[in-house]
């Protein structure tokens, strides 16, 4: 929050809001929360049946959409964006398709359907894990007590499932609209700056328009709006008790072609991309000799340093963010499970930090530490951007952790850093090896606050690709994306392996 105070401070508060009265800004308000709304509801109503699916089989379909709802916390959403320039480009594999078929070629990128398809992509994932993990909670038992009273599968969906997982249905929601209403590259990559949301447009006033004082108001109305939708959430968010007991599983359904279909639609974009990197539709001819571009120590001119050096200072930065956000975070909830206002303070430090968008923190960073390098503004940037899904996801394992081992060994006279090196730590190993994965992955793909900070001294992968589609150099843009996306899943698969070989040792 204190580079927002001082950024705002900087400029005055009032002058700030005065800029929100002008009709464009009017405009982009409304069109953020129009997109936003209408891409929630068509992500949640994409993204049910195949949660439900997924909740009520167990069979390589719902394997596969477990895998799936990996898509937004470790794929670059600047990577996806590229597969689907790829994949509905006027050269793409739908246009060279049709052409085939002898149908003309049609735009599908940069209009209005083209950001709804984006977000529906990105953020159906999400309701398939939280809603379908609820309803794999819910116990069997519950259910056969329906069916003994008369009810339908129909019946038993709408007066006993969905009353229980209506808490998960809000958290969906909620997360899904605050992507959506703070979406940056899917808006700008696929629709354009004629559709820019308020994102977009705090990066447009502060970098390309020179008007910091309209980015300010921006800024500020984008974190009230939601940070008060977030708390309105979290106020009427309920928890539900259940008895543990068998999951229900089903044999055969007719939702397997939904759920297939669906699993089509969200990888469909991610192998166009992967594949589009090494084939140029347009000339029909591979690509192989844009790897030397991509290896030369040579800048580039829309850089102004080389593609090797920008992989590397991504790499650093990335990994500098995932250690800082591993220990941060962790020191967070470890120190907040004394307190009776535990979950007070985990949900009200998850809040304002989704609430602080990239774009947010970059626009108070450039104003309230004009010294610092943007090499450390971006890995603060990252940390906080990080926070919202690895504080929870910590404060979920250290609920349910059993605090008599740490009796025993008080008892036993261990003192609290042993306690703390020796028990506590090994027992949660694989969730902090997940919160540095997650961190690491979401570090490699920020682009807004990389655009923003970074973007003329220090560019990142995100901003070399974005600069090099921007000046025709596609192939080459294809080729750093997919090799982005190569990078992200091999620095996890790295980082699970060792964990685990070295929890195995330790065994």
């Amino acid at each position: 929050m204190f580079p927002l105070l001082v950024a705002f401070g900087s400029e005055g508060l009032t002058s700030s809001l005065a800029v929100l009265k002008t009709p464009p800004v009017i405009n982009i308000l409304k069109f953020t929360i129009f997109q936003a709304v209408i891409s929630t509801l068509m992500a949640f109503a994409v993204g049910i049946p195949a949660a439900y699916y997924y909740s009520r089989h167990q069979d390589i379909l719902s394997n596969l959409l477990h895998y799936t709802t990996y898509i937004p916390f470790f794929l670059p959403g600047i990577s996806m964006v590229v597969g689907f320039l790829v994949l509905l480009g006027r050269y793409g594999v739908l246009n060279n398709l049709l052409a085939f078929m002898g149908v003309e070629r049609q735009q599908f990128l940069y209009n209005f359907g083209a950001i709804l398809l984006g977000h529906i992509f990105y953020n159906s994932p999400i309701t398939v894990r939280i809603v379908g993990s609820a309803l794999k909670n819910i116990p069997l038992e519950i259910v056969e007590a329906g069916k003994v009273d008369g009810g339908s599968k129909l019946d038993l969906f709408f007066f006993v499932e969905l009353p229980l997982i209506i808490p998960a249905i809000l958290s969906s929601l909620i997360l899904t609209f605050s992507y959506c209403f703070t979406s940056f590259a899917v808006v700008l990559m696929l629709g354009g700056s004629q559709y820019a949301t308020l994102e977009v447009a705090i990066y447009m006033y502060l970098k390309l328009l020179a008007r910091p004082e309209i980015a300010l108001g921006l800024a500020l109305v984008q974190f009230l709006f939601i940070f008060s939708f977030g708390l309105l959430g979290t106020i009427i968010e309920r928890k539900e008790q259940l008895p543990i007991g068998n999951r229900i599983i089903y044999r055969k359904s007719w939702l397997s072609m939904v759920a297939l279909a669906y699993l089509f639609f969200e990888w469909l974009p991610v192998f166009s991309g992967m594949f589009g990197s090494i084939y140029d539709f347009k000339r029909a001819s591979f690509l192989f000799d844009k790897f030397k571009i991509l290896l030369s120590l040579k800048p580039i001119g829309v850089l102004g340093v080389s593609i090797v050096s920008t992989i590397f200072r991504s790499l650093a930065l990335s990994l500098s963010a995932a250690f800082l956000t591993t220990i941060l975070s962790f020191l967070i909830v470890w120190s907040a499970r004394s307190s009776r206002f535990e979950n007070v303070s985990i949900r009200l430090t998850s809040l304002i930090s989704i609430s602080i968008t990239p774009a947010i923190l970059a626009l108070g960073y450039s104003i309230a530490y004009r010294s610092f390098p943007p090499q450390l503004g971006m890995i603060l940037l990252y940390t906080v951007v990080s926070f919202p899904v690895v504080i929870n996801l910590l404060h979920g394992e250290t609920a349910s952790f059993d605090f008599a081992i740490i009796e025993a060994a008080k008892i036993d006279g261990a003192k609290p850093l042993q306690i703390l090196w020796h028990l506590v730590i090994p027992l949660l190993r694989s969730t902090i090896v997940t919160v540095f994965a997650i961190t690491f992955a979401i570090s490699m793909g920020e682009f807004s606050g990389s655009l923003i900070l970074g973007g003329d001294r220090a560019p990142t992968i995100t901003v070399a690709i974005y600069r090099m589609l921007s000046s025709r150099h596609v192939p080459e843009a294809r080729l750093l994306s997919s090799l982005l996306v190569v990078i992200v899943l091999m620095v996890i698969f790295i980082v699970n392996r060792l964990s685990l070989g070295s929890f195995r040792k330790e065994e």
